[in-house]
């Protein structure tokens, strides 16, 4: 066969945002499940704590009913009350995207602003130009010579936001009713916010009490999405063995359960999935966030 058929992978990944070696790939789609009082927002605030350490969020926006009974939980984080705590409703999922294109659409400025000022500059060292042969508008765009910001810089220099979306006791609401356009955003999150530099993207974080259910279960559409699951103690046999079936590429269902009783020991243990894990990354399991789990020879579970 010749060389022309063959298939050619692009050198850039749909993760682009850099972390840690031992952390996850975001973006991200990420479920927390579990029964009333399983520790849910603990593990995922936790999650967003570390994602601060590690640079990889600057903007938390929360979608709560129950924002101010939990708000010590996000202490720390990059959350403004004010702005970013938002009631879930059908058209928030529309408002959540108007507000990462808007985000875009002020990077674009920046960028475009000090591209300018930096020609201004550049313009008015060269001892060579008479001031009277720059162009007057740009003279005007910064006549008190300040250097245009941005509100989000590190070492100095302007970067593209890192931004989380928490779903906190949302379901039952109109937020995952067929209306709201909560199922389009999670297929875009990582394509969200454009600029002339690629996407900003976002990390979505849901905390649930059922996997699946006729009414107040979590839509398929955001399931089939979902790149890491925090699996709590669950009593029910058939979303347990649901959940299995989507982690059968890697361990079957015997092998699932046993991680399953492995991982949780203690009362606030969970299981955790990594369904985009990195390549250094030893298993896509681990007990909590610290501790993997391990299939040896698809028999004998072991535990670094």
């Amino acid at each position: 066969m010749k060389n022309y058929l063959d298939i050619k992978v692009p050198n850039s990944s749909a993760f682009t945002i850099p972390t840690r070696d031992d952390f996850i790939q975001l973006h991200a789609v990420i479920l927390a499940c579990a029964k009333r009082g399983g520790s849910k927002t603990t593990a995922l605030s936790n999650l967003l704590r570390m994602m601060k350490e590690n640079n990889a969020l600057d903007r938390l926006i929360i979608i709560s009913p129950t924002y101010h009974n939990n708000k010590h939980y996000f202490e720390g984080l990059p959350v403004n009350e004010e702005t970013d705590v938002i009631e879930p409703e059908v058209n928030t999922a529309q408002d959540l995207m108007d507000m990462l294109e808007l985000e875009g659409e002020m990077y674009d400025e920046y960028i475009d602003k000090i591209k300018r000022y930096n020609e201004l500059m550049k313009l008015l060292k060269d001892a060579r130009k008479n001031i009277d042969e720059i162009d007057n508008d740009l003279l005007l765009e910064f006549d008190n010579m300040e250097k245009p910001t941005y509100k989000y810089m590190r070492n100095g220099k302007a970067h593209k936001p890192t931004i989380g979306i928490f779903f906190d006791d949302c379901q039952g609401s109109d937020l995952f009713k067929p209306k709201s356009k909560i199922s389009n955003m999670v297929t875009k999150h990582r394509h969200l916010g454009k600029t002339q530099h690629g996407s900003i993207g976002c990390t979505l974080l849901f905390a649930c009490q059922n996997y699946t259910s006729s009414s107040m279960g979590l839509p398929k559409s955001i399931r089939g999405n979902l790149t890491h699951m925090l699996l709590m103690k669950n009593k029910n046999m058939n979303e347990l063995k649901l959940i299995a079936q989507e982690c059968a590429g890697e361990v079957d269902e015997e092998q699932f359960f046993k991680l399953y009783d492995k991982a949780l020991q203690e009362k606030y243990d969970f299981l955790f999935i990594d369904f985009a894990k990195k390549k250094e990354h030893p298993s896509m399991f681990r007990r909590n966030f610290n501790e993997w789990l391990m299939v040896e020879n698809k028999k004998n579970l072991y535990k670094v």
